[in-house]
């Protein structure tokens, strides 16, 4: 969970970075006259007010696609799994019927999982409910 947040919190930057870099070419633009510069167009006068109102526009969509960005990252998502599905137990909801993750990948994308939990572990980490009590042991599995 922590790498996922970690990754999450370094998009987000990445993201705001590349907006501030946007502010900074338009900044850059009406200092130096940019065009001028590269291209020989015909100068144009310095128009502060105009900086400003791009600059804010652009910090403005960078504010709503970083919010609606943040709001996304955090709920990491399978294609066919809904977060509800994967709550309580390690089941995932397919067409119905109940399966454990590693079945559930296997029929929907063709993929073996290679990972598993050893005996003593399973008996360590069985998960339990206060209200509902066991609600199930792990699947074991030994590495070939």
């Amino acid at each position: 969970m922590q790498n996922h947040r970690d990754l999450s919190r370094r998009m987000l930057t990445l993201e705001a970075a590349g907006f501030l870099a946007i502010v900074a070419i338009i900044w850059l633009d009406e200092i130096f006259d940019l065009p001028r510069l590269l291209f020989g167009a015909a100068p144009t006068p310095l128009r502060p007010i105009e900086g400003l109102l791009e600059s804010f526009l652009t910090l403005a969509v960078a504010a709503v696609i970083v919010a609606i960005t943040g709001t996304g990252l955090p709920a990491y998502r399978i294609p066919g799994v809904s977060d509800r599905d994967v709550r309580m137990v390690p089941r995932v909801r397919s067409s119905g019927e109940w399966l454990m993750v590693e079945e559930f990948l296997e029929r929907q994308h063709q993929s073996r999982t290679t990972h598993g939990i050893c005996e003593s572990c399973a008996d360590r980490v069985a998960c339990r409910s206060p209200r509902v009590g066991l609600l199930h042991k792990p699947e074991t599995s030994r590495v070939p």
